[in-house]
């Protein structure tokens, strides 16, 4: 009796790494960017992720598509990331410490809250912002970052029959605000 076990899938090279990488990493910045509060932290979101995936480069398997691989390490990283925020013990403000700090720092709007309001009509915001989360994500992947089906469901683990019927959802929600309005 011989007893096959499945082989490993053999880790990228060095050159292969960043062969693939290369042209990923604008679009990866931006998605950086989308997440991280500030340019600072987004570097560091995106030098991470890369750090990880140099790790994991041994169970990528290369069948898979490498953008949507590294965009979950993207977003995965991400999570940790703010997920170790909230748990950090919040620190008492000191009878030293003024209001005036937290009124001079901006605060940051998220990203999909920054594109939303880049579209140039105040009725499709309003629409896309009714939205249920899990619909308003795929429609802003599908249609602002253009991302493809396979893509958004590596994305968010879930089926591509699953994006495909979320993002046909979103645009007859959307398609009904917009014309009652």
């Amino acid at each position: 009796m011989v007893i096959v076990s499945p082989t490993a899938p053999s880790p990228m090279t060095a050159a292969e790494f960043a062969a693939g990488v290369a042209p990923l990493l604008p679009e990866l910045r931006r998605a950086a960017r989308r997440y991280a509060t500030t340019p600072h932290d987004a570097d560091d979101l995106l030098q991470e992720t890369l750090t990880r995936a140099w790790a994991g480069r041994g169970t990528f398997d290369g069948g898979a598509h490498l953008r949507a691989w590294l965009f979950r390490i993207l977003v995965n990283t991400w999570i940790s990331g703010h997920r170790r925020v909230e748990r950090r013990p919040r620190e008492a403000l000191t009878e030293t410490f003024d209001d005036v700090a937290a009124a001079v720092l901006p605060t940051q709007p998220s990203a999909e809250f920054q594109a939303m309001r880049r579209l140039p009509d105040e009725r499709l915001r309003a629409a896309l912002a009714s939205l249920p989360e899990t619909l308003r994500t795929a429609m802003y992947y599908a249609a602002i970052e253009e991302l493809p089906y396979r893509d958004i469901a590596d994305l968010e683990g879930i089926p591509v029959g699953t994006v495909m019927s979320r993002v046909h959802r979103a645009r007859l929600r959307l398609r009904a605000a917009l014309a009652v309005a």
